[in-house]
């Protein structure tokens, strides 16, 4: 009896093992793998290399969001006044945009010119959308007024807009009015969703910030799924993704504002489109605090503007 009692429990531990080592796939699929990094806990700009760490650098960048390639070996990132464009390479500032106090989020087009999000401003209610040109003229305002929350925009092949507001994403057309609406699977407090994008589907893939997971809407606005986990990885708060070439989802799993979260959670996630986490990097407590953006740069132009095709993926413009 005590020998089967035995054996049984071998068993069991070695199911548990087993299941732990799934949980956490390996790093080394990807051993040359490099990731630009916004830090928002420590406000820094990180350059990660995997096979080269003697190239990382740690910047210090104004509080923002959203990082993006916009070319010229440059990416830009949001700030409280507008954006700014560093070189990926060194993390060195090379441009910047300080104008527009209140700006919550910045964004390159298509055609070349920027978009500003914000909330309440410009004498405007609700979600303003600003969009300069080249030479920083105003050609356009958007205004969604029915909205009391936002966080980042994408703009879709036909030239819309999905953005996130706290627990509703919707798409925006330019004369204002909404074309797809959805609501987020209700948690227990505010979820401040980060960022949409379509899929080739016509799903809609939504970070779902507090929610701690990805949510996938239908073209009519009910939830497909959700994906998230494992529990080994401490799914806090899913913030930037970008949707890879082979459809995977990399996301950064924030942990917290301000110093001290660098050794919660695996902040850097990636997940195939049916929800299975194939690769996870774990950040340097040392170096790191909470991981806000991500972007893979493995097989991209750094030379060229990037934005999002009809598959949701990252490709030049």
């Amino acid at each position: 009896m005590r020998n089967n009692l035995i054996i049984h429990l071998f068993f069991v531990l070695l199911l548990v093992l087993c299941r732990a080592v799934h949980a956490q796939p390996s790093p080394d699929i990807y051993p040359s793998r490099q990731l630009l990094l916004r830090d928002e806990g420590l406000s820094k700009l990180n350059y990660i290399d995997l096979a080269h760490p003697e190239r990382n650098y740690f910047v210090s960048v104004p509080a923002g969001r959203d990082l993006q390639l916009i070319g010229q070996g440059r990416v830009m990132i949001g700030t409280g006044k507008g954006y700014e464009e560093r070189d990926i390479k060194t993390g060195a500032k090379v441009a910047e945009l300080t104008t527009f106090d209140g700006t919550i989020a910045a964004r390159r087009l298509r055609n070349g010119n920027t978009m500003l999000v914000g909330l309440n401003w410009q004498q405007k209610k609700g979600i303003v959308l600003i969009e300069l040109d080249k030479n920083l003229t105003q050609k356009r305002i958007i205004n969604y007024p029915d909205f009391t929350y936002v966080r980042l925009i994408r703009e879709t092949v036909d030239g819309n807009f999905l953005i996130t507001s706290n627990d509703q994403v919707f798409e925006g057309k330019p004369d204002g009015s909404i074309l797809w609406q959805a609501q987020l699977a209700k948690q227990a407090k505010a979820q401040h969703a980060w960022q949409a994008q379509r899929l080739g589907n016509g799903h809609t893939l939504v970070s779902g910030g507090y929610s701690g997971n990805f949510q996938r809407f239908d073209q009519k606005g009910v939830l497909v799924d959700s994906v998230s986990g494992p529990p080994v990885v401490h799914p806090d708060f899913f913030a930037g993704f970008q949707i890879l070439k082979n459809g995977n989802w990399v996301v950064a799993n924030w942990q917290g504002h301000g110093p001290g979260h660098g050794a919660s959670g695996t902040q850097v996630l990636e997940y195939t489109s049916a929800g299975k986490l194939v690769w996870s990097w774990k950040q340097d407590p040392n170096q790191q605090s909470s991981i806000q953006g991500v972007l893979v740069l493995d097989g991209l132009d750094i030379n060229r503007l990037h934005v999002e095709d009809a598959q949701g993926r990252l490709v030049p413009n």
